[in-house]
């Protein structure tokens, strides 16, 4: 047994240092089916992928696929979510241009609401703070095919639970994440009373870290998540906003 994709990767067109071909032979030689491609969120303003480079992504994919037909590559993004109301940073026109989108909360976001902003950039965890990011990942896996909330809790303090109940409800996949995991041993654990399916990432930003989950890994065996709610191990997931697009139409 073991994980078979790897859906949260970044390559040097946003803030990693390989082409999506270094991450993809990295995915070959650690046995995975599926990579996908996630450069952060349009909106960034230190790292943010550009839209016009979309095209360009696709084409490299599309020979890759060829050029190494075991493993399946997803054009998606690490959107940004920017506001309570869960406004994200992907726009309708970009959504046929991508696979799959993951999304989370990142600092240095354009067009982020104040509030929001400043509560979560200087550590504020009061009640308020709370109350108010916990409103925004709902309504943001509610208004948005968001198919991976990425490291959940990160500079953005939550209810865990509620959110997880979100991502059950609307199937969202919340991810144990290989860099580093935001959440306690009992967050965790009351996220997966919920029933919720999680998905391990290495959110690689070398290609040497691309099929990396030594850390989500050591995480679900210290507090006991059962295997079976990892949707990557040992099975495929089935992503939530589309099958595979290209060009705009369904494959």
């Amino acid at each position: 047994m073991a994980f078979l994709g790897d859906y949260h990767t970044h390559t040097v067109y946003s803030h990693g240092k390989g082409l999506i071909e270094h991450n993809v032979l990295f995915a070959v030689r650690r046995a995975l089916k599926e990579v996908a491609i996630a450069d952060h969120g349009f909106s960034h303003m230190a790292f943010g992928v550009k839209r016009r480079k979309l095209p360009q992504m696709r084409r490299e994919i599309e020979l890759l696929e060829i050029k190494y037909p075991q493993v399946r590559v997803y054009l998606g993004v690490e959107a940004n979510i920017i506001s309570r109301k869960g406004k994200t940073d992907v726009k309708s026109e970009d959504k046929p241009k991508l696979d799959i989108t993951v999304c989370g909360y990142h600092k240095f976001v354009a067009g982020m609401s104040p509030a929001f902003a400043w509560s979560n950039n200087l550590g504020f965890s009061g009640a308020k703070t709370v109350a108010r990011n916990t409103e925004a990942y709902v309504n943001a896996i509610e208004r948005n095919e968001i198919d991976i909330l990425s490291h959940p809790g990160n500079f953005c303090k939550c209810d865990v639970r509620e959110v997880a109940r979100a991502c059950k409800h609307f199937g969202t996949y919340f991810e144990l994440n290989g860099k580093r995991i935001f959440l306690s041993d009992d967050e965790l654990a009351a996220a997966a009373q919920e029933g919720c399916e999680f998905i391990c990432n290495s959110d690689a930003h070398t290609p040497k870290a691309v099929g990396m989950f030594a850390v989500p890994l050591e995480r679900i065996e210290r507090v006991g998540i059962p295997f079976s709610q990892i949707a990557n191990y040992d099975r495929l997931p089935s992503f939530r906003s589309s099958t595979r697009k290209e060009g705009g139409k369904e494959k």
